[in-house]
């Protein structure tokens, strides 16, 4: 291990001891697209010795320009199970653990308070705010960042002890009232220079968990070639670290619209789907193509990428309710 990382030890901030933190230390990665997974190459890179990878999406031809790891052929397959297998190839010692599901308050409750830090790899605000509510009631640090055209923002989260998510943003916008990156777009480098600085402090984080009591908000423009940096109080009447209000733990919307043409929704219930069988109904009415543990289905009034658990992104309309009912009628009867 010295002579892997010998060149990292001998920064006065990690040491010996310090990289013997990170080897035994257990990263979060929520999100496997651009910033996720860079973000887990680079940590996994710096020697952190556990990551669990939670992504509910499947690799699509227009992330390729973007991502880390995954290739051409990785297309249609979930990104979960494809970093997963890239960063086992990178280093075949560590533990590493892929969920292809969606990361929902009982995930959140569930796997938080598993890790010594969470790292954000999300594509919207809700989840965002959901898993905010999660680190801050678990005393779990995380990190805030988010991408968009030729810019992005970081903020790392020290529950109780610094600002947190809803310190800065106190309430999240109207839905749809923010751009994309499908509407907006995004600069390939983008996302990879953001997350080396969402790694570098998470890695902070594991080996200087005190830390300050504030934490600033770095916002990079690559375009412009400009960094800024901004001291965000902690707001002694914010719901969430000030008085204890976790109401995104508590939501239990169906649909989610995701980061570009798509909207997901989960079943009624917890149930496993026989993608066989559902494949074979399906056929009768429109294009079916299996792929690993994804269903790809085109029907005239939409698109459907349907998973085992019973979860599926409808593309083909924006509107949540049109999406739950087309996924009520062909997907989970």
């Amino acid at each position: 291990m010295v002579e892997r990382f010998s060149r990292q030890v001998v920064l006065p901030q990690v040491g010996e001891d310090g990289q013997r933190k990170l080897a035994s230390a257990h990263v979060l990665v929520a999100g496997c697209g651009a910033l996720g997974s860079h973000t887990a190459e680079a940590l996994l890179r710096a020697g952190i010795g556990r990551l669990t990878l939670v992504d509910r999406d499947v690799l699509e031809l227009h992330n390729v320009h973007r991502v880390s790891l995954m290739v051409l052929e990785d297309v249609g397959q979930p990104k979960a199970e494809r970093c997963a297998a890239a960063l086992q190839r990178i280093d075949p010692g560590a533990d590493i653990s892929a969920y292809v599901v969606h990361m929902g308050p009982a995930e959140a409750e569930e796997w938080v308070p598993a890790a010594d830090v969470v790292v954000d790899g999300l594509d919207n605000l809700e989840t965002r705010y959901m898993l905010n509510d999660a680190c801050v009631k678990h005393r779990v640090p995380w990190t805030y960042t988010a991408v968009l055209g030729t810019h992005g923002m970081n903020m790392p989260v020290r529950p109780r002890e610094g600002p947190c998510l809803r310190c800065l943003f106190p309430e999240p916008p109207p839905a749809g009232a923010l751009p994309t990156c499908a509407s907006a777009g995004i600069l390939g480098p983008v996302p990879m220079a953001l997350a080396a600085l969402q790694a570098a402090a998470a890695i902070r984080l594991i080996l200087d968990p005190a830390g300050s009591s504030t934490e600033d908000l770095v916002h990079l423009d690559l375009w412009g070639r400009h960094a800024d940096h901004a001291p965000v109080p902690r707001s002694a009447d914010c719901p969430t670290c000030g008085r204890g209000e976790y109401p995104y733990l508590e939501l239990s919307s169906r649909t989610t619209v995701l980061c570009g043409d798509a909207v997901q929704v989960l079943p009624r219930r917890p149930l496993e789907l026989d993608l066989e069988e559902v494949g074979r109904r399906l056929a009768r009415l429109g294009s079916v193509h299996r792929k690993g543990s994804v269903l790809a289905v085109d029907l005239p009034e939409a698109s459907f990428l349907v998973f085992a658990d019973g979860r599926a992104l409808v593309k083909g309309t924006h509107d949540p309710r049109r999406a739950q009912s087309l996924y009520d009628q062909y997907v989970a009867r």
